[in-house]
């Protein structure tokens, strides 16, 4: 097992956003999450990825612990644990999060030269064979604002496999893409999953995450309310 989330619980304000959600990802498995807005998606993924505190229960990646229960007692990972965490953790944001002021290859490399202190001909080198792969290899010296969405998204994506993590999670990778482009994010996500890294998902596209998932999540109010495999969703749609 890759991910374990295990009875979280999260409250903002007195109102419980999160209501002991339990599940799990494993190695080269597509786990996608769904629900409408304001369901508790996104605070579960914040919670996985350690930009949220959940205020109960238990998340572990890779063997490692971000958050864990001791009799009854939250016990958190400390900052260098948490370090340790995210270098099995790749996040690839709605929104991108590119620096809008580096190439392409500067926003790939970024993590590997600063966090890492790799030496940047090497960095550089990592960068531009994952860019090839996905397509961007002729793209290394363009900035981001002359980019078209799917080609933001490619190198969001690049720049969190760069470092090779075992897990990577999305938040709302087909928000702005047409069906042509969700088509090869598609691609590229099973071909990720092939090569043994779990895949999480938070959308709102149930046809995206039919096409793409091996499991589904359903969440309504803060709850899980079911799961679902790819072929029993896609059999629930043709009945």
């Amino acid at each position: 097992m890759l991910l374990r989330a295990e009875g979280l619980y999260k409250a903002f304000d007195n109102i419980t956003v999160l209501n002991d959600i339990t599940f799990h990802v494993n190695p080269g498995e597509v786990v996608s999450i769904v629900g409408k807005s304001g369901a508790g998606k996104t605070t579960v993924l914040r919670c996985i990825t350690g930009l949220e505190k959940c205020d109960k229960g238990i998340i572990e990646i890779n063997g490692k612990y971000i958050c864990s229960m001791e009799n009854n007692t939250m016990k958190r990972a400390s900052k260098q644990q948490l370090y340790e965490v995210r270098k099995d953790l790749g996040m690839v944001f709605q929104n991108y999060h590119l620096f809008p002021h580096l190439t392409v290859a500067e926003n790939v490399t970024l993590a590997l030269t600063e966090v890492y202190k790799m030496p940047k001909a090497e960095a550089l080198q990592k960068a531009k064979a994952i860019l090839t792969q996905l397509d961007m290899g002729d793209k290394l010296d363009q900035k981001p604002f002359s980019l078209s969405g799917g080609q933001k998204q490619r190198v969001a994506i690049a720049r969190s496999c760069v470092t090779n993590p075992k897990l990577l999670c999305f938040d709302e990778p087909t928000a702005a893409l047409d069906s042509a482009l969700v088509l090869d994010i598609i691609k590229i996500i099973r071909n990720l999953a092939k090569e043994g890294m779990g895949i999480l998902i938070i959308s709102h596209d149930e046809k995206f995450v039919r096409d793409v998932s091996d499991r589904i999540l359903f969440m309504v109010s803060g709850k899980i309310t079911e799961e679902l495999t790819a072929a029993e969703y896609a059999k629930r749609i043709r009945d």
